[in-house]
């Protein structure tokens, strides 16, 4: 097991604070980097990854823009132009909602995409999903019985169209939405973790799977 404790600011970067440890995981042949600072993380093995977020933590601008929040701790690299991304996801949901594990698709602090596996306003976990152009929309799908979750995002980077899926299993997938953000010139993807209402939220996401192609069957996910 491997634990980093040692985060190194860079000076003079505009906007939300970009840590300038660069962080391998094998199964990623590119660095990422935190923007924005985790409560911990730790890496295992080639695919494993723990990223524990604070409270208080949660990336959102309300439909009507009234609300605004970018705190949430988002660990991040810049993908090839065609990707399929995979992770598994296991969220520990202590606070009685919104605790959430999320994929990311992430431009800037006003564009961006969250597929996050998420206790709901009712406690209930289930696949959310939040496309963010300059404001957001708030989208909810299946209810998840389960602890843990598959998600998959299929990219294009250069065409600026992007892809959600879901998966019980991790063999059958579920496509859940299809968008575009308005600004993609600075494309990543990668890792959060939220608790807006809690103290702290600790997510695990394993099965950790790049792979760098257009898909055989987009309507499969596969």
């Amino acid at each position: 097991m491997k634990r980093v404790l040692f985060y190194l600011l860079l000076a003079g970067i505009p906007g939300p604070r970009v840590f300038a440890q660069e962080i391998q995981i094998k199964a990623i042949p590119y660095p990422l980097y935190f923007d924005l600072k985790p409560r911990d993380f730790q890496i295992r093995g080639e695919n494993e990854l723990t990223i524990t977020a604070a409270g208080n933590t949660n990336l959102f601008i309300s439909p009507d823009g009234g609300f605004e929040q970018n705190t949430a701790p988002r660990l991040l690299f810049s993908p090839g132009t065609d990707f399929i991304f995979t992770s598994r996801i296991q969220t520990d949901f202590k606070a009685p909602n919104w605790d959430a594990g999320v994929l990311l698709v992430y431009n800037d602090p006003k564009h961006y995409a969250k597929f996050c596996f998420e206790n709901d306003y009712t406690g209930q976990p289930r696949v959310v999903s939040v496309v963010c152009n300059e404001t957001g929309d708030d989208c909810n799908s299946m209810a998840v019985d389960k602890k843990d979750v598959y998600y998959r995002i299929i990219g294009s980077a250069g065409k600026n169209s992007f892809s959600f899926y879901y998966s019980a299993d991790g063999e059958k997938w579920y496509l859940v939405r299809s968008f575009k953000l308005d600004k993609f010139d600075n494309i990543r993807v990668g890792f959060s973790a939220q608790s807006p209402i809690g103290k702290e939220c600790s997510v695990l996401f394993s099965a950790i799977e790049l792979q760098e192609r257009k898909p055989a069957d987009w309507w499969k996910g596969e």
